[in-house]
């Protein structure tokens, strides 16, 4: 497996673990202590981001994510979602890996 395909399964890994199994600690399993989180409703660092997770759980319950394409390239990973908030919404989430956890994330929705 490249790095690359490696890097895509633990994005999934990590998506599906926030957002369907609502498993915040999985989530913490795949990023650095030092996750860099450019969204500004989410704190910087796996604390930050461990801790915002059942925040969102409660305020919507339904909360689902649903991966529609995925590419890599380097230590980057984009990923075309559609996540359910209530209404399904289109997102982009992008991902830099440090190794094998993800590092740093942006999102567009």
């Amino acid at each position: 497996m490249t790095p690359q395909e490696g890097n895509k399964e633990t994005t999934i890994r990590l998506l599906d673990a926030a957002f369907n199994r609502k498993d915040p600690a999985r989530v913490g399993s795949l990023v650095t202590e030092r996750y860099i989180q450019h969204n500004p409703v989410v704190p910087t660092g796996r604390e930050g981001l461990v801790g915002a997770l059942p925040n969102f759980y409660m305020v919507i319950p339904t909360l689902k994510w649903e991966m529609k394409h995925i590419w890599a390239e380097g230590d980057y990973v984009i990923v075309h979602s559609i996540y359910d908030f209530g209404k399904p919404t289109a997102v982009v989430d992008i991902f830099r890996f440090n190794g094998d956890l993800a590092d740093e994330h942006w999102d567009v929705s």
